[in-house]
């Protein structure tokens, strides 16, 4: 089992949401120029981005 581990946890499950969001609209024919600046205005680290980008992205 998981340890709570407050408002950092809830981070983390936004920003996963937020990262497939950004899969699907790749996914759909979406620009990638755009969706790396949505991220990078978002916080997502950038070694999450290349991988978005790369297509190494999976959704869970």
């Amino acid at each position: 089992m998981m340890d709570y581990r407050g408002p950092e946890q809830r981070v983390d499950w936004v920003m996963r949401q937020y990262v497939e969001t950004i899969i699907q609209y790749l996914a759909l024919g979406g620009d990638s120029a755009n969706a790396r600046m949505n991220m990078t205005e978002h916080g997502v680290p950038v070694h999450v981005q290349g991988r978005v980008l790369e297509g190494y992205a999976a959704v869970h």
